[in-house]
């Protein structure tokens, strides 16, 4: 069985190391960063401006740009429409976390980062595809993380015959019940 936690409570969630999940989603963005920067190629006299929109944490997102940016040497970064010669356009498709619990002290976490980017230069604001971003980090965590579903149980113990008897052993004495208390009552 599968649980999906959402951004707040991902944060919580630590590996036996300590390492939690939005600091894994952080390292995720930061590489998508530096890669989409590389691959800009952006004037460094120029000042750049980003743009993020979509699902997830965009501030975790325009921290990473920015810092991918300054590392690079760039004069200055705005986040600014006005007066921009160049920038990087990103949209974040899904930033989410999965559990798996492995067993009752262990569970699977799998996190996903997707984004694209898109570069835009020129006081025409030419617009240029930079392509589709994804990491995803897979990791054991050790314990239960809060409200996780436990692992589902192999229903294949049963028979055929028994999993279609326990309903009506069930509404059967759902009815003797309703009888028994109007005869009494009577």
């Amino acid at each position: 069985m599968i649980f999906f936690v959402g951004s707040h409570a991902a944060s919580f969630t630590n590996d036996s190391l300590g390492v939690n999940s939005t600091a894994i989603i952080r390292s995720q963005l930061q590489s998508i960063a530096d890669e989409v920067v590389d691959s800009a190629k952006f004037d460094v006299q120029e000042r750049v401006a980003i743009f993020v929109e979509g699902e997830g944490s965009r501030t975790l997102a325009e921290n990473a740009f920015i810092e991918a940016l300054q590392k690079r040497k760039y004069s200055s970064v705005v986040i600014d429409t006005a007066s921009i010669h160049q920038g990087v356009h990103v949209y974040i498709f899904n930033a989410e976390m999965k559990l798996r619990e492995l067993d009752a002290k262990v569970s699977e976490r799998n996190i996903r980062t997707t984004l694209e980017a898109r570069m835009v230069k020129g006081a025409d604001h030419t617009v240029h595809l930079l392509g589709t971003f994804h990491r995803e980090t897979i990791d054991t965590v050790q314990g239960i993380a809060s409200g996780l579903i436990p692992a589902a149980k192999n229903n294949d113990e049963n028979g055929i015959f028994q999993r279609m008897l326990t309903p009506f052993i069930v509404v059967g004495g759902a009815v003797v019940i309703v009888y028994l208390f109007f005869t009494v009552r009577s």
